[in-house]
């Protein structure tokens, strides 16, 4: 490596602290933006083939529909979780570790226990993927939304044990980006269990 490669090097890894926070926080911005787009993406689909209705294919005669209450208690679970994450978020930037510890592990036990609801939802639901427009839309936002929990629990983790080991003390950013994913998968719960009221 040159002497000049080293030196830009350096440079790239030693940005100022604010610098970097900026560039973390705009990137998860970012890729929440992305996120919403495809998120509104399927929330059109959903509303168009309801009102298009194409030979009664929305839910042909003798189909079923999924339990709304399954959907909003997940929905309702999920919501816990990133409150339980803001409170572990207030606490770090307040400097308690234990508080942020008690939080973020508890949100991460309610992202489990959504998933597991999830699970136990997609093994009960009495519809298939070719019971019509409706069925194949909702399963697809509905393991959408599983992947993304599932992703938010290895975020978790991840920033409960980056908490646990101090790494947040002095600069509580990571907490801040995660908390941004954590807040932005509750509001696509609440939206999707919306959609539960539009089904006939």
């Amino acid at each position: 490596m040159s002497t000049l490669e080293h030196e830009h090097a350096a440079e790239s890894h030693h940005l100022p602290p604010a610098q970097v926070a900026h560039q973390q926080r705009r990137a998860v911005q970012l890729f929440i933006v992305a996120d919403a787009v495809f998120f509104a993406c399927m929330l059109f689909t959903y509303f168009y083939l309801r009102s298009l209705n194409v030979n009664g294919g929305w839910i042909p005669d003798g189909g079923q529909t999924a339990e709304a209450w399954q959907v909003w208690l997940i929905a309702g679970v999920v919501v816990l979780s990133a409150l339980a994450y803001r409170s572990a978020e207030m606490g770090i930037a307040a400097g308690q570790r234990g508080r942020f510890q008690t939080g973020a592990l508890l949100g991460v036990i309610l992202v489990i226990a959504a998933i597991a609801l999830m699970v136990y939802q997609a093994a009960t639901w009495p519809i298939l993927m070719s019971d019509g427009a409706y069925a194949s839309v909702f399963i697809v936002m509905s393991y959408v939304l599983l992947v993304h929990l599932v992703m938010l629990l290895v975020v978790g983790i991840g920033i409960w044990n980056r908490g646990s080991q101090g790494k947040l003390d002095q600069n509580h950013t990571h907490a801040t980006v995660v908390g941004y994913y954590w807040y932005w998968i509750a509001l696509t719960a609440v939206l999707g269990a919306l959609t539960t009221f539009f089904v006939a």
